[in-house]
């Protein structure tokens, strides 16, 4: 029976990006449920010529009898293919790779398994490398690791774990004599004036040449990240600082599985000028944005606040850019031809933001699409100059679920007040701004994210799920600059597509939403993903 059901995915497979039969017959979905249209609860067939869709029309019936190189969705729900508007794809599959720690719960549990990692490797360049920690998942002792809990691992092995949100590392003794940072750096934080092996943000600079992959495992990384992108319906994927090198040796390995867009850090668009001509249609790859850092994290506490941490009221966070250097960035970048990521999770930080970009209308020559990512403290002030600056907000819901309840994080490092204010989603909306979803990958899947959309602590914050599947495809597309292609299911959009098992309405969603499967995923007429497995392993030319 095995066998046969893999025969069945693979006749599928072939039949579906065959460049031949493309050019020749018609393909498409019968029997499909469009939640996001507005013209009811009726069955729909989507016809899909090469590489986008043809025709969308309404059935008068089920269809009975399904055509050769038709999908039956068999009344299942089919929406367009989320779109990730916020993601760092290589980590994401790093992990896999390396040391996967995102599911440890205690600081003892820590310990074990990376001392546990220390006696059977593998090691990357003679360093034992973890990824996604999180203290505030620890139910033992909720604090930062320190090198001193690591030497308990290891005196021997240098050890580097990447806290969640990629803001902050730990590392042992070992890593520590051999990175060997400023000690007057003041992110490289220490307990009773001596190092402890907290490295956050800007400091990480020491570390990167330890631990940094090589180009091959981060093409390794890239392929592991598509195959989990596909898993959870999400056919785009923004990485938001992207090693170019890596996506030119992926792109000579023919068209990736997903489309990738995203950000390049600013010494990469220094060097190209002006934006690659690469489309998500042609190469799959886009990438029309300059990602800048002004703040870090609320987790490391570098975000940068008005006012002071809860938990540490000397601390208020740190901007990394002065202001007079954050607005000419941004005035050189745009003028230059480039969309600007921001990145600005503390109220002063997008208080920054805000004052870079009434100067760019002021000074400069023309005006991209720019957006903000995160924004997490915003007020409602500053939603009003969004609205007048044009300036489209990134948002990760799943930060909600994750850490935005009663007693999470967030309200240990804020209190309670703040918290109940932070990621407005509804006063983003009710403004009139698009709003744009994604994950960071903490954790990536979009009905997490959806989750925390639909039951934020603050009622007054909750948005519908229809305007969260909105978000998560019509609005990061937008966010993406790629609205006239992605995120809609009509004529002369790309045949980007997924079939899921059913679709709660939103009263069920928050008890539900676990026993929603993405499966079949479409990219760009080509099936990938066929009965919950993936089938596909390149995307043929058409």
């Amino acid at each position: 029976m095995r066998d046969r059901k893999q025969n069945s995915c693979a006749l599928k497979y072939r039949f579906w990006c065959s460049p031949v039969e493309k050019s020749h017959r018609s393909r498409g979905i019968v029997n499909a449920r469009l939640p996001l249209t507005d013209q009811g609860l009726g069955l729909w067939t989507i016809i899909i010529k090469d590489d986008r869709v043809d025709r969308v029309f309404q059935q008068s019936d089920a269809t009975t009898g399904c055509e050769e190189g038709f999908l039956d969705a068999r009344k299942r729900p089919v929406l367009p293919g989320f779109v990730d508007a916020h993601m760092h794809p290589i980590s994401l599959g790093l992990k896999e790779l390396r040391l996967d720690l995102a599911t440890v719960t205690g600081l003892r549990e820590l310990i074990e398994i990376v001392g546990e990692r220390v006696q059977t490797g593998p090691f990357s360049e003679g360093w034992l490398v973890g990824y996604d920690w999180d203290e505030s998942r620890f139910r033992d002792e909720r604090r930062y690791p320190t090198r001193w809990d690591l030497d308990r691992a290891s005196r021997d092995v240098p050890i580097a774990l990447q806290r969640t949100d990629g803001h902050l590392w730990v590392v042992n003794s070992k890593a520590l004599e051999k990175i060997n940072p400023p000690a007057d750096d003041p992110l490289v934080y220490k307990t009773d004036g001596e190092p402890n092996g907290l490295i956050a943000d800007q400091a990480i600079r020491y570390l990167e040449p330890f631990v940094e992959p090589k180009r091959r495992e981060k093409r390794d990384a890239l392929r592991k990240a598509e195959e989990q992108c596909l898993r959870h319906g999400i056919t785009t994927v923004a990485d938001m600082y992207a090693d170019l090198e890596v996506y030119e040796a992926l792109l000579a390995e023919g068209r990736p599985r997903v489309r990738f867009t995203g950000a390049l850090p600013p010494s990469t668009a220094y060097q190209l000028k002006a934006p690659l001509p690469w489309t998500v249609e042609r190469e799959g790859c886009f990438f029309p944005f300059v990602k800048l850092f002004l703040d870090g994290s609320i987790g490391a506490r570098t975000a940068a606040l008005r006012t002071p941490y809860w938990d540490d009221p000397s601390e208020t966070g740190r901007l990394f850019l002065r202001d007079r250097s954050c607005e000419g960035l941004i005035l050189n970048l745009n003028e230059e031809g480039w969309s600007l990521a921001v990145h600005c999770i503390g109220d002063l930080a997008i208080d920054q933001a805000i004052e870079a970009f009434r100067f760019l209308r002021m000074e400069g020559s023309r005006f991209f699409r720019h957006r903000l990512e995160h924004l997490e403290l915003i007020h409602r002030d500053q939603i009003g100059w969004l609205k007048k600056l044009h300036l489209v907000p990134s948002l990760q819901p799943n930060f909600i679920s994750r850490w935005q309840g009663p007693g999470g994080l967030y309200e240990t490092r804020l209190g309670k007040d703040r918290t109940l204010r932070m990621n407005p989603l509804r006063s983003v909306l009710e403004a009139g701004l698009p709003l744009a979803f994604g994950s960071d990958g903490m954790p990536l899947g979009p009905f997490f994210g959806i989750f925390g959309a639909l039951t934020h602590p603050n009622p007054e914050e909750r948005i519908s799920l229809r305007q969260a599947l909105g978000a998560y495809t019509q609005g990061a597309a937008f966010a993406c600059r790629l609205e006239s292609c992605l995120g809609t299911i009509a004529p002369g959009f790309l045949a980007d597509l997924i079939v899921l098992s059913r679709l709660p309405d939103e009263e069920e969603y928050e008890r539900e939403w676990q026993s929603v499967e993405v499966q079949e995923v479409v990219v760009g007429g080509c099936l990938m993903v066929s009965e919950g497995k993936i089938i596909g392993q390149n995307r043929q030319d058409g």
